[in-house]
């Protein structure tokens, strides 16, 4: 199977691209973020993209959707370095077959990627989106651009209570304790496209 190497630290996309190589499968690109593989992808039609889910920029997940809708025959693997339930819900939802942990055995990661080339689906049937309303994605989508609560409160017509509250209950659903670790996350999951947050 053709693959494509996705991940922004060279050390990483090296030793993976040695590993999956050693195995049998044929790594036809590497790739440093989403721009730079989604150009890759469209020059080598790789039929398997390995994606590290926190990219600069624009986020392993969203480039995942992306490359769904560009290549739909595609299958993608999602790597991480934390397994967080709603992530690996929200990689179902981008399309991709497999949410991996980067500390798996080399054994058992070669394992799953044969899994997936073979056709299989490695995540569950995606569910409802992730558990965030609306406006507290609004919320912590005006916190990683930088503002703080009183100008959010003045931006969306409320109260810095009410923003306060929307703030408090993401970081619940989310496991976080802090506006940085909120937005961070946020990042991550691929609903901000960057961070740049003080605590308020």
């Amino acid at each position: 199977m053709r693959v494509l190497v996705v991940d922004d630290h060279p050390v990483v996309r090296a030793g993976l691209s040695g590993l999956l190589a050693q195995a049998g499968f044929t790594v036809v690109g590497e790739a440093a973020d989403a721009a730079q593989a989604l150009e890759v992808a469209a020059k080598t039609k790789p039929e398997l993209a390995v994606v590290d889910v926190a990219l600069p920029g624009v986020s392993g997940l969203e480039l995942c959707r992306r490359f769904r809708r560009r290549f739909p025959g595609m299958k993608v693997i999602i790597l991480s370095m934390f397994d967080e339930p709603e992530w690996r819900a929200e990689a179902a939802r981008a399309g991709a077959s497999a949410y991996l942990l980067k500390d798996l055995p080399a054994e058992e990661l070669l394992a799953s990627l044969r899994r997936v080339a073979q056709g299989e689906n490695l995540l569950p049937p995606a569910g409802p989106s992730l558990p965030l309303t609306e406006r507290e994605r609004e919320v912590v989508r005006l916190l990683a651009q930088g503002k703080r609560t009183p100008e959010i409160a003045e931006l969306l017509c409320r109260s810095v209570t009410t923003v306060r509250a929307h703030k408090v209950s993401a970081m619940r659903k989310l496991g976080v304790h802090s506006t940085r670790e909120l937005v961070q996350a946020a990042v991550r999951l691929g609903l901000v496209p960057s961070l740049s947050v003080s605590e308020p």
